[in-house]
C-alpha cells in the first residue's frame, strides 16, 4: 500500500512538472495562439466590415491573457501525463494492467479531448459568434480580450470535457457502476444537466444554449451505446 502511494505521489509530481514545463514553453507562442483563438471573432468582424481589433480595459489584461493561454497550452501538453496518472489510479480496480492498455487509454482520452476542442473551435464557436454579432448589428461594440477569451475557453473546455463521456461510460460500465439501461433512465437528468452547463458557459439566449447542449446530449447517447458494448459478460 505504501509503495502504491509513493508511486502515485511520483506520478503527481510528473504531472506538476509537465504542466509547469508546458506553461513555460507556451509563453513563447502565447500571442500567436491567442490570435488563433480570436480568429473566429476577428474574421466575423472583418466579414461584417467592422474593426476586427479587440480592446482591453486594464494594463494587466494582456499579461493575464497570455498567461491564461500559456496555462491552456501547458494543460494540453501535460494531458497524456495527467491521463497516465488517472490510469494508474483506476486500472488496479478492475480494468487490468499492461502497457498496451495504458497506451490505448491515454491515447483515446487525449484524442477525444482534442476532438472536442476542434469541434468547439471550428464548428461551434464560429457559429455562436456570428449569431451573436448578427443580433447586435445595430449597436456599437467594444469586445475586450479578457471577455472573449473567457467566453471561448469556457466553450472549448466544455466541449473537450464532454468528449470524454464515451470513455467515462466505458470505465464505469467495466466497473459495473452503470449500465446502458440505467443511463437511459437518467436521460432526462442528463438533458437538464447539459442545458444547465450550457447556460453557465454561454450568453443567456436559447440558441447558444441549444447549440452547446446538443453535442453534449449526443455524446451522452453515444456513451449509452459504449456502456452497452463494454458491459462485462458473465
Amino acid at each position: 500500500m505504501i509503495s502504491r502511494i509513493n508511486a502515485l505521489r511520483r506520478s503527481l509530481l510528473w504531472v506538476v512538472a509537465a504542466l509547469l514545463l508546458g506553461t513555460a514553453a507556451g509563453w513563447g507562442v502565447a500571442d500567436r495562439v491567442f490570435n488563433f483563438l480570436a480568429a473566429p471573432l476577428t474574421t466575423a468582424l472583418a466579414n461584417a466590415t467592422r474593426d476586427p481589433r479587440l480592446a482591453f480595459t486594464s494594463l494587466s489584461d494582456p499579461f493575464i491573457i497570455y498567461f491564461s493561454v500559456s496555462l491552456l497550452l501547458g494543460l494540453l501538453l501535460a494531458l497524456p501525463v495527467i491521463m497516465s496518472l488517472f490510469w494508474r489510479i483506476v486500472a488496479p480496480l478492475g480494468l487490468g494492467r499492461g502497457a498496451v492498455k495504458a497506451v490505448v487509454f491515454v491515447a483515446a482520452s487525449s484524442v477525444l479531448f482534442l476532438v472536442g476542442l476542434a469541434f468547439g473551435y471550428w464548428v461551434l464557436l464560429p457559429f455562436v459568434v456570428r449569431y451573436l454579432l448578427g443580433v447586435a448589428e445595430e449597436f456599437r461594440y467594444a469586445v475586450t480580450i479578457r471577455e472573449y477569451l473567457r467566453f471561448a475557453l469556457r466553450m472549448l473546455i466544455a466541449m473537450g470535457m464532454s468528449a470524454q463521456l464515451p470513455l467515462i461510460s466505458f470505465v464505469l460500465a467495466r466497473f459495473e457502476l452503470v449500465t446502458a439501461r440505467r443511463m437511459l433512465r437518467w436521460l432526462p437528468y442528463a438533458v437538464l444537466a447539459a442545458f444547465v452547463i450550457a447556460a453557465v458557459i454561454t450568453p443567456p439566449d436559447g440558441i447558444s444554449q441549444l447549440l452547446v447542449a446538443t453535442p453534449m446530449m449526443v455524446l451522452y447517447l453515444l456513451g449509452v451505446v459504449v456502456a452497452a458494448v463494454a458491459a462485462p459478460r458473465n
